[in-house]
Formats: C-alpha cells, sequence, structure tokens
C-alpha cells in the first residue's frame, strides 16, 4: 500500500513538473503563520504573505490575515476568514500607450468548509472555500510609453500638458470566487509529510484558473514546521496573473 501511494504521489510530481514549458512567469511566496487552540475544537490563526513576480524581479503583494476554525465533526470542519492585500499593480491601456504603476489595497473574505479521511496514512481532503474581494476605487498617475528623446512625454514621467499632471481613477471593484481543493497527504514518518493537490478557481463567468501543487510538509516538533513546495497555475482568463510557476516556502508556529 504504502508503494502505491509514493508511486501516486512521484506520478504527480511528474506530471506537474512537466507541464514547466506550459507557463509565462516564475515567482516566490513566502508566508509565515501562528497558531493557536482555543478549545478541543477550535482555533485561530495570523498569517502573513510576500510574493514575487516577473522571475522574482518584481515585488507583487504583501498581505496579512486572521482566522477562525471549528472542527464540526472528526472529519469535518469550518472555517471563515479576513485577508488585507497590498498589491503592486501595473495596468496598460488598450492602445498601449498609456500605462498606470502602483500599490493599491484589496479586502478579502472566505468562509470554508473541509472533510477529510485517512487511508492509513494517507490523509485526502476536499476543501470547499466561497472568497469574495472588494477593491475600493484609487484615482493614480497615469503614464505615457514613449521612449522619443524629443517628445515632452519621457517613459516613466507623468503626463504634463499645460501644467497638469494626467490621472486615472479606477473604480471600486467586487469579486466573488468558488475554490474546490483536492489534496492528498503521506505521513512518511513522523516528521514529513508530503503532499500534492489540484484546486480550481471558478468566477462568474466560468472556469478562472486551476493550481496543481506538489510539496512535502517537514514538522520540526509540536510547535514549528516548514513547507516546501512547487505550484503551476493555468490562467482560463485574459487577466494580469496569467499562467505562473512558483516556488512556495512557509513557516507555522503553534502555540
Amino acid at each position: 500500500m504504502e508503494k502505491r501511494i509514493i508511486a501516486l504521489l512521484l506520478a504527480a510530481v511528474a506530471a506537474v513538473t512537466g507541464a514547466w514549458a506550459q507557463g509565462n512567469d516564475f515567482g516566490i511566496w513566502t508566508e509565515a503563520g501562528l497558531e493557536k487552540s482555543l478549545t478541543r475544537r477550535l482555533a485561530v490563526g495570523l498569517e502573513t504573505e510576500f510574493r514575487t513576480r516577473d522571475n522574482t524581479s518584481e515585488a507583487d503583494r504583501w498581505s496579512g490575515g486572521l482566522s477562525a476554525e471549528y472542527r464540526l465533526t472528526r472529519w469535518l470542519k469550518a472555517s471563515a476568514g479576513y485577508t488585507l492585500l497590498y498589491d503592486h499593480n501595473h495596468k496598460v491601456n488598450s492602445s498601449g500607450k498609456k500605462f498606470s504603476d502602483y500599490w493599491g489595497l484589496r479586502h478579502r473574505t472566505n468562509v470554508s468548509l473541509t472533510a477529510s479521511h485517512n487511508l492509513g496514512r494517507l490523509n485526502i481532503s476536499l476543501r470547499e472555500r466561497w472568497q469574495y474581494t472588494y477593491r475600493p476605487e484609487r484615482t493614480v498617475d497615469r503614464y505615457w510609453n514613449y521612449t522619443d528623446e524629443d517628445d515632452d512625454r519621457y517613459y516613466g514621467d507623468p503626463i504634463v500638458k499645460k501644467g497638469i499632471t494626467e490621472t486615472h481613477t479606477y473604480g471600486a471593484k467586487s469579486s466573488h470566487k468558488w475554490r474546490n481543493r483536492l489534496q492528498l497527504k503521506y505521513k512518511l514518518n513522523k516528521q514529513w509529510r508530503p503532499y500534492a493537490s489540484a484546486e480550481s478557481v471558478v468566477g462568474s463567468s466560468g472556469l478562472d484558473k486551476m493550481r496543481y501543487t506538489i510539496g512535502t510538509e517537514l514538522r520540526i516538533n509540536k510547535q514549528h514546521s516548514v513547507s516546501l513546495g512547487y505550484m503551476l497555475q493555468n490562467s482560463y482568463k485574459d487577466d494580469e496573473e496569467g499562467n505562473r510557476h512558483v516556488l512556495g516556502v512557509g513557516y507555522n508556529f503553534k502555540l
């Protein structure tokens, strides 16, 4: 049985790694979490995350959040959370002549149900999550994408016409997503927990993206654990994220 489980995880590794050429960008996502059990069923947590993009050359996002988790039964738990996102945005208009480059805030909440079952050392879990994100209205400087030194509109400088800097206002925006994640995690020994997962992100107009992840969790002791993984993201919408390869590094501390 153990050999079959290990072979299954290795097959997942090969499938995801073999898709490397399909992506467009590479980034590193680092996160740290703090967890505290209040009762046998109720736990709360704090999380922070930093992401990079453009082959790790650009900062992509800072975020911080809090969450609560309640175990309804031995196999089912419910959770809810809030995250404050601070994103680095780079937007170009349809003609490609004007762009904006700025940092902006978003507010995100989520509610989840996770069912799990153990088959020997193998844990199978399915998480269903509703996610709501709100971006407040933001007015930013707009720039010209010109490189001609004879033109008075230089690349990267605010547009100045008759002493007035041009700005653009991005209206408030909200979105609802439904995320479905199936995960396999294998208890190799007391410390190592290799895992593989597939997650779909569905928006109002259909499937937005798929995320395939492989990695391992290392439980140093009862309080400290670290994780290392690789994620392939396939985007099916014409959005800013696109296809990505991500190296994930995490740390968690249990009080």
